[in-house]
């Protein structure tokens, strides 16, 4: 989203301030915010020819999108009411961010036509790299209610959900108009909480034990493929979850030296984090920790095999 520069300063340089997808910056206020308060410059420019160009693009869409009527369902409908607030803050005389209103009015019109687009892939964005974290739990969250049958069940919150999640990331890759960041994202959330089931308790288990012989080849720190499911089912939990810490601990039996027994431990302990991290659970979250053969879950004397000291445990913390 963006503001225009002053007439003067436009006129002087040709170029107006934008974010990463085409914002600007003036004094100017609305409903979503203002930049009176912006703490440092938008990123690149773009020239008066270029954004004009993208004004006579958005004038049919925008009336395209706003004579088309919504598909029956309140999944659609609810993206499509949620991409139109944000394609005409941006189209309005305020804003006049012509690139983002074509981009959330394109949304807005597929929606409508009962084809709701995937929520933004972060990979398409070129966003701070403090924000990414957030942004990666939050849309695993998202996708994971989705999944769960939100679109159904909580249909019109479900899409207004998601296009908030469109209008958070499009504000976080310009970071520069920080009310309307948080006006984004606090309606992402309001939206999420809605349409998220609840967990209890009893689904984030205190101790998850994982046999590292039903995870891992012998003497290998490699995920077989077909034991992937569990690890998927703890992440999934945890996505949904997310006031829940855990810690990631590897273990190993006596047998074989005591070093390398670590070193597997260590390395087991990561590949399950990592797996975990691959699925929405953000890294500072676990805590991660080889303890090799120093905490057996059954006592054996040393150079003695048994399967149920080599393990992984995701613990609650």
């Amino acid at each position: 989203m963006r503001n225009w520069l002053s007439t003067a300063a436009a006129a002087s340089s040709l170029a107006l301030l934008v974010g990463c997808s085409g914002g600007s910056g003036s004094s100017s206020t609305s409903a979503m915010g203002s930049v009176d308060d912006v703490p440092g410059p938008p990123k690149q420019f773009i020239t008066l020819p270029e954004n004009w160009a993208y004004a006579f693009r958005a004038e049919p869409l925008i009336k395209q999108a706003r004579s088309t009527r919504p598909a029956s369902d309140a999944f659609s409908q609810g993206a499509y009411e949620g991409y139109m607030e944000h394609a005409e803050y941006e189209y309005g005389p305020l804003m006049m961010d012509f690139k983002d209103a074509i981009y959330h009015g394109r949304r807005a019109i597929a929606s409508a036509q009962g084809n709701v687009p995937q929520p933004t892939i972060l990979s398409e964005r070129v966003l701070p790299a403090d924000k990414v974290d957030e942004l990666t739990q939050a849309r695993a969250r998202l996708i994971a209610a989705l999944d769960a049958g939100a679109r159904t069940r909580k249909g019109t919150e479900a899409g207004k959900a998601q296009a908030f999640y469109d209008c958070w990331v499009e504000q976080q890759e310009e970071n520069f108009q920080p009310k309307d960041i948080e006006y984004c994202r606090n309606g992402f959330y309001a939206n999420l909480d809605a349409i998220e089931d609840k967990p209890s308790a009893q689904q984030v288990p205190e101790v998850t034990t994982l046999s590292a012989d039903v995870l891992f080849e012998f003497d290998k720190s490699t995920l077989r493929d077909q034991f992937r499911p569990e690890l998927d089912r703890i992440a999934e939990t945890l996505v949904r979850d997310t006031s829940t810490n855990v810690l990631v601990w590897g273990h190993t039996d006596t047998a074989g030296p005591r070093p390398y027994n670590q070193r597997l431990s260590e390395r087991r302990a990561q590949t399950v984090a990592r797996y975990l991290e691959g699925r929405g659970v953000s890294r500072n979250r676990m805590q991660i920790q080889g303890y090799g053969e120093t905490r057996l879950a059954v006592p054996t004397p040393d150079n003695t095999p048994e399967y149920r000291n080599r393990r992984v445990e995701i613990r609650r913390r």
